[in-house]
């Protein structure tokens, strides 16, 4: 399988331009009729990360039932940046359409999710999540301390300026994930086992 090679800028200017415009005009909506613009910054940024998480992974053939199988977001349970991110259901990642799935009932990300995010309410069952559905070709993301060193593979940390990111390198490997190295050379990195 080859990589292809992307610049380190890339992650931090959109990939397509259509989506991120969509992306804007939300949280343009969402910041006219908030009290907390703030918020609405980190929300947009942990949305164009997810965005761009899709970008640079590769998942094999075999993580898809066919050559024009969606790649699955699913956002499972309270996620409050999901509005930013349904403004890009069904674009096209790569060779395939990405489809955004919300919810908050584990029965329905059960039958395989590509990219799943965990939102912090779900937090307390996510060793039962890990242990009750394959997480094999699953790129986990979640958005608090200790998601990569408990079976995450990313986790989106907040610091007192801006979002960071760290990748469980060895359970991406475990499932089967290849990451580009450009996104890679800008995680803190963690192997666990």
């Amino acid at each position: 399988m080859t990589m292809k090679r992307y610049s380190s800028a890339c992650l931090l200017r959109p990939i397509l331009l259509l989506p991120i415009l969509l992306l804007l005009s939300v949280s343009l909506c969402f910041a006219a009729s908030s009290d907390a613009p703030q918020k609405i910054k980190e929300f947009h940024v942990k949305a164009l990360f997810l965005y761009n998480f899709a970008n640079f992974v590769e998942w094999p053939d075999d993580a898809f039932t066919g050559k024009s199988s969606d790649l699955k977001m699913c956002l499972y349970g309270s996620v409050p940046f999901g509005g930013f991110l349904d403004t890009v259901d069904g674009t096209r990642i790569k060779d395939r359409r990405l489809k955004i799935i919300r919810t908050s009932d584990a029965e329905d990300i059960k039958p395989g999710c590509h990219i799943l995010f965990v939102g912090t309410d779900q937090l307390d069952l996510i060793q039962e999540l890990f242990s009750n559905i394959n997480h094999l070709y699953v790129l986990s993301i979640g958005h608090v301390d200790g998601f990569a060193e408990t079976g995450g593979v990313v986790n989106i940390l907040r610091t007192r300026d801006n979002q960071k990111f760290e990748i469980n390198l060895s359970k991406a490997i475990e499932n089967g994930l290849l990451i580009d190295s450009d996104l890679l050379n800008l995680a803190r990195i963690i192997n666990t086992k």
